[in-house]
C-alpha cells in the first residue's frame, strides 16, 4: 500500500502533552472529533475561574493510552472503552457531546450537497473499487450533475483515529462482503491513499487537490464551509449532516436513554437521520496521582454541562439529550474514589453556578 504523507501540527497545546506542561493547570490530549468544541469551553472556563486549560487533539488512540500512563488529567476518545476495560485500568468514563462524520470533496462546479453517494458506492469509493468521479455508478445517482472525468484521490486520516473507526464502521455496515481492516484506529485501505495526521491537515490536503474526497466531524464541515456529499440513509432518504439530521439520529437510537452506555448511532432507521453520528468521550482516573488536579479536571467538564444546549451552540455538534447532561453534572459533583473519598470538584464559583442554573 502506497500512501503520501501530510505531516500535521498540534493545534492545541504541544505534540506531547502531561500533566504538568507548560504551567497547564489542567491537561489533556486525545480525540480530534471534539477538538474545537474542548477549545471553546477551555476559553470560556479560563475567563470564568482564571485556570489554564491545554487540550492536545493526538487522536483517539493516544488519548486512551496517556490517561491509562497517566499523563495527562483527562483524555478522549470517540470509541468509548468497554467495562472490562474501564476496571482493569480503574478509568471513569462520560460522554460529552454529539457529531457527525461527514465526506466532501473538491470537485470543480460541484456545490454543497449537490453529490449524492449511497453507503455502497461510499464503500466502493474508499475501497478503490470506483477510482474516477464519472464512473456509471456515481453517474446513475446524480442525473443532473455535471461529474468531470477526474481521478478520485482518497484523503485519509494516518494516525490512530476514532473518527477513521467510526467512518470504517459505517462502510463496513453498508458494504459487508467488501470489509476494511481496521486496528488502533488506522484502517487499510487498499491502493494508493494520500495520508494525512490529524483532521486540520486533512481538510487541507483536499482543498489542495482537485478530485480528492476525504471525511471530517461535522463541525469542520460547518466552520470551513466544506463541500459536503449528501447520503442516502437507512429510509432511502437522501440527508444532509444537519443538526436536525443529527438530533433524529439520537433519537432513533435512543442514545443514553438507561445509563450512560452508548446506543450505536452508525445507519440508525429514523427519518431524516444523518447515518454516520458517534459520541465523544472523556476518561478520568479513578484513582488520581494529584487530587487537585483531577478535581480541576472535573469541574472543567461540570461546570460546561452546567452551560446545557448553549456549550454546543453554533459548534456543528449536538448536545446530548437533557436528562444525560444532568445525570453527568450529578455524577461529577459528587465523585469519588474508590476508598470513599472525594474529590475536590465544585468551587465555590461552581456552586454559584449550580445555584443560578436551578
Amino acid at each position: 500500500m502506497r500512501r503520501r504523507e501530510v505531516v500535521a501540527a498540534v493545534v492545541l497545546g504541544g505534540p506531547s502533552l502531561t500533566a504538568t506542561a507548560n504551567g497547564l493547570d489542567i491537561a489533556g490530549t486525545g480525540a480530534t472529533f471534539p477538538a474545537k468544541v474542548y477549545q471553546q469551553w477551555a476559553e470560556q472556563y479560563q475567563r470564568d475561574t482564571g485556570l489554564k486549560v491545554g487540550y492536545a487533539p493526538t487522536g483517539s488512540s493516544a488519548g486512551v493510552r496517556q490517561i491509562v500512563a497517566r499523563q495527562v488529567d483527562f483524555g478522549a476518545t470517540d470509541v468509548p472503552l468497554g467495562a472490562d476495560e474501564l476496571a482493569r485500568q480503574s478509568l471513569f468514563q462520560f460522554p460529552t457531546l454529539v457529531g457527525g462524520i461527514v465526506p466532501f470533496v473538491n470537485l470543480p462546479g460541484v456545490a454543497n450537497g449537490a453529490l449524492r453517494l449511497s453507503g455502497d458506492v461510499l464503500a466502493a469509493i474508499f475501497g478503490g473499487r470506483v477510482a474516477r468521479w464519472n464512473d456509471r455508478a456515481i453517474a446513475a445517482l446524480n442525473p443532473g450533475l455535471a461529474l468531470p472525468d477526474l481521478a478520485i484521490e482518497r484523503v485519509v486520516r494516518s494516525d490512530g483515529s476514532g473518527t477513521t473507526t467510526v467512518f470504517v464502521e459505517y462502510l463496513n455496515r453498508v458494504s459487508p462482503a467488501t470489509p476494511l481492516a481496521l486496528a488502533s484506529g488506522r484502517a487499510q485501505w487498499p491502493g494508493a491513499t494520500t495520508g494525512a495526521e490529524g483532521s486540520d491537515k486533512l481538510v487541507a490536503a483536499v482543498k489542495a487537490s482537485r478530485g480528492a474526497i476525504g471525511y471530517v466531524s461535522s463541525d469542520y464541515a460547518l466552520r470551513d464551509k466544506l463541500t459536503a456529499v449528501s447520503l442516502r440513509n437507512q429510509r432511502g432518504e437522501w440527508v444532509a449532516p444537519t443538526l436536525e439530521g443529527l438530533a433524529a439520529a439520537i433519537q432513533g437510537a435512543g442514545l443514553f436513554k438507561d445509563g450512560l452506555e452508548a446506543a450505536p448511532l452508525i445507519d440508525v432507521d429514523g427519518p431524516r437521520a444523518w447515518p454516520i453520528v458517534t459520541a465523544t468521550y472523556v476518561v478520568v482516573p479513578r484513582v488520581p496521582g494529584d487530587l487537585n488536579r483531577a478535581g480541576r479536571a472535573l469541574n472543567f467538564f461540570y461546570r460546561s454541562f452546567l452551560l446545557g444546549d448553549k456549550a454546543v451552540a453554533g459548534t456543528g455538534f449536538a448536545p446530548l439529550p437533557s436528562r444525560t447532561q444532568a445525570r453527568i453534572v450529578s455524577l461529577l459533583a459528587g465523585f469519588r474514589m474508590p476508598d470513599g473519598r472525594p474529590l475536590p470538584v465544585l468551587s465555590r464559583a461552581a456552586d454559584r453556578l449550580v445555584v443560578s442554573a436551578r
